[in-house]
């Protein structure tokens, strides 16, 4: 009998980006409630017995696709403030960069609201810890703004809290449909209420 080769951890790597790519699809698709390992395997084209070599269960997918995301998302809107000196400025682009790549990648906000009834505590624990994160993340501009004299002196971390639920209120109007207001009306809105609540009389 001849020997059986051993993956190599690229081969590994490769295999578990393709199960949580075929498992995004499935969410995105028909939720996570209505998503079989079974139908990720078949989708990643491996083995049933496989996919369990890789993750537990279709929860640790879905764990660990939401942490992707979270960090895909800091880093592309860190990418886009770097060289504005405005923290002002800053905050309004986090907010319209936001928005954005919300509506480049709406999967695990669709499956957050399809299925919410659905999400294990682990998972509603790990979104309140992304969440705690993001605010405390707008908290550092915050406080920083107000060192530097741009910004009205405030407690930073109810500025912080404000302003990310006043993203999350319009970033979840942002993917629907076109009724009283459109995407374009937030994005013309929204900064300059961040600017005229956050600037020094």
């Amino acid at each position: 009998m001849g020997n059986i080769r051993s993956i190599t951890e690229e081969e590994k790597e490769e295999r578990r980006h393709a199960i949580m790519e075929a498992a995004k699809g499935r969410f995105q698709r028909f939720g996570f409630s209505k998503t079989t390992m079974e139908e990720i395997a078949a989708d990643a084209g491996i083995s049933k017995g496989t996919i369990y070599l890789y993750f537990q269960n279709k929860e640790d997918i879905f764990y660990e696709l939401l942490g992707k995301e979270a960090l895909d998302m800091e880093r592309f809107l860190f990418r886009r403030v770097v060289d504005e000196p405005s923290v002002i400025r800053q905050l309004e682009m986090i907010f319209t960069g936001a928005m954005e790549y919300l509506q480049d990648h709406p999967y695990l906000d669709s499956i957050l609201r399809r299925d919410v009834e659905l999400v294990s505590t682990r998972i509603l624990k790990y979104i309140f810890s992304i969440e705690d994160h993001y605010v405390s993340v707008i908290e550092d501009y915050v406080r920083r703004g107000m060192e530097e004299g741009e910004i009205e002196q405030a407690n930073p971390r109810i500025v912080a809290y404000v302003l990310y639920k006043v993203f999350e209120a319009f970033s979840y109007a942002s993917t629907l449909e076109e009724g009283d207001f459109t995407k374009k009306d937030i994005e013309d809105f929204i900064p300059r209420l961040i600017r005229r609540a956050l600037e020094k009389a």
